[in-house]
């Protein structure tokens, strides 16, 4: 951190009416404030920022005694720092601040052989708390990881089957389950992003077969509605032709038949083809009737 950086550190510090949550940023000043005061100036303007910042730190000492603190009571605020990170979930950040307060206290100067023995065994014991926790904080990660690379391949694995499911509804809704799943999981550590890759490569290749079998409908659709255009069209012959002889008559009932066995064509068109077709076989039959009354 450079020299302007610390004066304005220093400014906010000197706005802020409770300093009590800011210890940590006190100390890092203060630790700043030692290595300036013992450090040569290369250039004028660098010993003008060293003398503000000297003067906005003497007046933050004016308003925070633990800046006067003499080196045993300075360890014993690390120290006190120290044990609140026992109670923090956040052990990444955790550690990365009991770092910063481990360089505080070596640069926090001596007292009394005896007293700086005491409170560097103190010290030690926090950390050594710390990193027990530490610890067990990672094996019981690495074992949750472990649970959900478990899951997350098993999910790859059902929805690998689920390629291979033709009906495109039962498909989509155990498709949609397997990703609402995927994501109940969780972050599974560093093999996340792979087994994500893998996951979405198999969902890639479900929406490719998704449309390969939507093209097939469409054209399957296509084919019915054609062949139900040319029955519509030989019935209407058939009624332009009538003598409603008994074959003709069997062979109306025959091409009926053949219109329901084609199948569904879409619900776009299927209903008015079935309208259109089965108006042409009534007319059919009335006439029939008026005929050979």
């Amino acid at each position: 951190m450079n020299k302007q950086r610390l004066i304005e550190l220093a400014e906010e510090l000197l706005k802020e009416e409770d300093l009590s949550k800011r210890s940590e940023d006190l100390l890092f000043l203060k630790r700043q404030y030692k290595f300036l005061a013992d450090k040569d100036e290369e250039s004028f303007y660098e010993k003008q920022l060293s003398e503000r910042f000297n003067a906005l730190f003497e007046e933050l000492a004016k308003k925070e005694p633990k800046l006067s603190q003499s080196a045993a009571e300075e360890k014993k605020e690390i120290i006190s720092l120290a044990k609140k990170l026992l109670e923090r979930k956040d052990i990444v950040k955790a550690s990365r601040e009991l770092d910063s307060l481990n360089l505080s206290f070596k640069k926090a100067g001596r007292s009394s052989k005896e007293l700086d023995d005491q409170l560097f065994e103190e010290f030690r014991a926090v950390k050594n708390e710390f990193f027990a926790k530490k610890r067990a904080y990672f094996e019981e990660l690495d074992k949750s990881n472990s649970e959900k690379i478990s899951k997350k391949k098993d999910i790859i694995s059902r929805a690998k089957e689920v390629v291979n499911i033709k009906n495109g509804k039962e498909a989509n809704e155990k498709m949609d389950s397997l990703l609402e799943e995927w994501k109940g999981v969780g972050y599974s550590g560093k093999e996340d992003d792979a087994l994500w890759a893998e996951f979405s490569a198999v969902r890639k290749e479900f929406n490719a077969k998704k449309k390969e079998r939507h093209a097939e409908i469409v054209k399957l659709f296509e084919d019915r509605a054609e062949k139900k255009e040319e029955l519509i069209v030989t019935m209407k012959k058939l009624l332009a032709d009538s003598d409603f002889s008994k074959e003709e008559v069997q062979k109306v009932k025959e091409l009926r038949n053949e219109f329901n066995k084609v199948g569904f064509a879409g619900k776009e068109k299927d209903d008015d083809l079935y309208a259109r077709f089965d108006e042409v076989v009534k007319k059919y039959f009335d006439e029939k009737k008026f005929y050979t009354f």
